[in-house]
């Protein structure tokens, strides 16, 4: 229940910052469109369509790691859930570049008696 309490105010959330990226007051700006509204009713369904494709992409990841033999999920599972969505993996890609090869890998610590 927890999970879903958050995933509802980041669906809320990313909604709201979503509808106000290109909208302003029409008094401003007669161009512009009018800022929508989302009903409580509709994030709360986009939320569940979000929860459910979570369930997907985690099924399929822990698929993907199975099928390769290992118990640990990489990121290589990941990429291969968005391997047909071509940007979405351009993307995953560079972030993948950026956050984790630019940072020098971490040494296992040797034990010493």
């Amino acid at each position: 229940m927890e999970e879903r309490r958050a995933m509802l105010f980041a669906v809320s959330a990313i909604c709201e910052a979503e509808a106000t990226k290109d909208c302003v007051n029409a008094e401003y700006d007669p161009n512009r469109r009018l800022r929508p509204t989302l009903t409580s009713e509709a994030v709360q369904i986009l939320t569940e369509v979000a929860m459910k494709q979570l369930e997907l992409v985690a099924y399929d990841v822990q698929h993907f790691a199975h099928h390769a033999g290992r118990r640990t999920i990489s990121p290589e599972d990941i990429l291969l859930c968005a391997r047909r969505q071509m940007n979405l993996m351009s993307q995953l890609q560079t972030y993948q570049r950026n956050t984790f090869l630019a940072q020098p890998k971490k040494r296992k610590r040797q034990v010493t008696d």
